[in-house]
């Protein structure tokens, strides 16, 4: 089981990822990390997956960089 994961399967597993999950969520009661979904204060997942506020910084960060 200690085979490496090919390249087209690494690429097709970080696709299903929003593009949004790349940054921080900026809301103080989630804090989700990158890389995870964002969830409500009750610690449960929202249902996209990305608070709206997150989604506004991703743009705000891709049309600074």
């Amino acid at each position: 089981m200690g085979a490496p994961m090919p390249d087209s399967l690494r690429a097709a597993l970080h696709r299903q990822q929003p593009p949004e999950w790349a940054i921080a969520c900026p809301l103080p009661y989630c804090q989700a990390k990158p890389g995870t979904p964002c969830h409500s204060p009750r610690r449960r997942p929202v249902p996209l997956g990305v608070h709206p506020s997150r989604a506004d910084a991703w743009i705000a960060h891709q049309n600074a960089a």
